[in-house]
This record gives C-alpha cells, sequence and structure tokens, in this order.
C-alpha cells in the first residue's frame, strides 16, 4: 500500500464517521424544543385555571352582594314587628362586599346600636332600671 492510498483511505473513513455522527446526532430530538412546547402548554393550562378561579369569586361576589337577601329583612312587616335595624346592618354589610360601599367599622357600629337597643328593651321587660342597665350594657362591650 502506498503512501498515498493510505492517506485517502484516512480521509475518506474520517468523512464517514464524521458524517454518521453528524447525522446521528442531528436525528437525535433537541430537548429545549420539548421543554419549551411543554413550557407554553402549562402556562396555556394555568391561564385558563386562573381564569375560571375568577370568574368564580365574580359570581360568588354578585350573589354576596345581591340584594335579593335584603327581602325579608327590609320588608315593611318585618320592620313593622321587628324596627329597621337589621335590614340597614345588612345592606351595609353588603355594601363593604362590593368594596366601595361602607366600611367593616360602620356596619359594627349599627350592630351594636342595635344589640344595645336590645338590651335596653329586653331590661326594661325585666324590670331592671335604666341606669343599671347602662352598667350591664357598658360592661358588655
Amino acid at each position: 500500500m502506498t503512501l498515498i492510498q493510505g492517506i485517502t483511505i484516512g480521509l475518506l473513513t474520517g468523512t464517514l464517521g464524521t458524517t454518521a455522527v453528524f447525522v446521528w446526532l442531528s436525528g437525535k430530538e433537541d430537548p429545549t424544543q420539548q421543554v419549551l412546547q411543554n413550557q407554553g402548554e402549562l402556562l396555556k393550562d394555568m391561564a385558563e385555571i386562573q381564569l375560571s378561579i375568577h370568574q368564580g369569586e365574580l359570581d360568588i361576589k354578585k350573589s354576596l352582594t345581591s340584594t335579593d337577601l335584603l327581602q325579608v329583612s327590609c320588608s315593611s312587616e318585618w320592620m313593622a314587628d321587628h324596627g329597621p335595624l337589621l335590614c340597614r346592618e345588612m345592606f351595609c354589610r353588603l355594601q363593604t362586599r362590593e368594596g366601595d360601599g361602607a366600611s367593616q367599622d360602620e356596619c359594627e357600629q349599627i350592630a351594636n346600636l342595635s344589640n344595645s337597643l336590645m338590651m335596653i328593651k329586653e331590661c326594661q321587660t325585666l324590670g331592671i332600671g335604666l341606669q343599671e342597665c347602662v352598667e350591664i350594657v357598658g360592661k358588655r362591650k
């Protein structure tokens, strides 16, 4: 075998080997593309889940701020028997649910007034004097 034949055989073997390795590596799937594709699908699914959660929260907020809840306690029959304070308190609490209405503090004041009046009325029923009743109500608070 001559020197030229040896060089030619070496070049052909090297070229064929390099080409075979290149074809084998390029035939493999690129893992970064698969990761990016899976990540995109995951983000899309998470966006859909968040959208459905936010829609559910809006539905709950609508049902909690529905004025249908006031039909009984704000009816003229109820207020004639029990007074307007429950209606006021419930309306106030519905307004706080929307976020731009009354503050929680204002609603607590209405509830506190209602409870105090109820206790004073009960004291009168039991025959307890007004001063003593006011002391009892003051201790309760």
